[in-house]
C-alpha cells in the first residue's frame, strides 16, 4: 500500500463508513448488492449513500464503471477519487475484503486499557 500523504485520507482509511453509488438493476447485481450491503453491515461498518465526512471506500455499480450514471452519482465518484478513496466494483468482493482488513481487524480487537474481565471489588 502506497505512503499516506494527506491526513484526510489517513482519516478515510480509518472511517467505517462505506458509500454505495449506483442502482442495480439486472438480477445478479442487485443480488450482489444485496449481499455486499449486508456483508459491510454485519462486520460493523456502515453503509451509507451520500458522500458527507470520511469514507473508507466506495462501492459501486457495473453501471457506474461504464459511465452510464446520473451527473450526481459521477460527481460522487469522481469526488471520491480525487480524495484517494478506492473505488470498487460491488463484484470485486476481494478488493472491498482488503481494502476493510485494517478497519475490521482494529475494531475486533479490545481497547487499549480495557478488560477482558469485570472488575471484582475483592482482593
Amino acid at each position: 500500500m502506497s505512503p499516506i500523504s494527506s491526513i484526510d485520507v489517513a482519516r478515510a482509511r480509518r472511517s467505517r463508513r462505506v458509500l454505495f453509488v449506483g442502482n442495480p438493476t439486472r438480477y445478479a447485481d442487485v443480488s450482489q448488492w444485496a449481499m455486499v450491503r449486508q456483508w459491510v453491515a454485519l462486520h460493523g461498518l456502515e453503509p451509507i449513500r451520500e458522500l458527507e465526512g470520511d469514507v473508507l471506500c466506495v462501492i459501486v455499480t457495473e453501471d457506474i464503471l461504464d459511465g452510464r450514471c446520473s451527473q450526481k452519482e459521477s460527481a460522487a465518484v469522481q469526488h471520491a477519487r480525487a480524495l484517494g478513496v478506492p473505488c470498487i466494483s460491488v463484484h470485486d468482493t476481494t478488493l472491498i475484503w482488503q481494502v476493510t482488513a485494517r478497519v475490521r481487524a482494529r475494531m475486533g480487537r479490545p481497547q487499549v486499557g480495557a478488560s477482558a474481565k469485570p472488575h471484582s471489588d475483592g482482593a
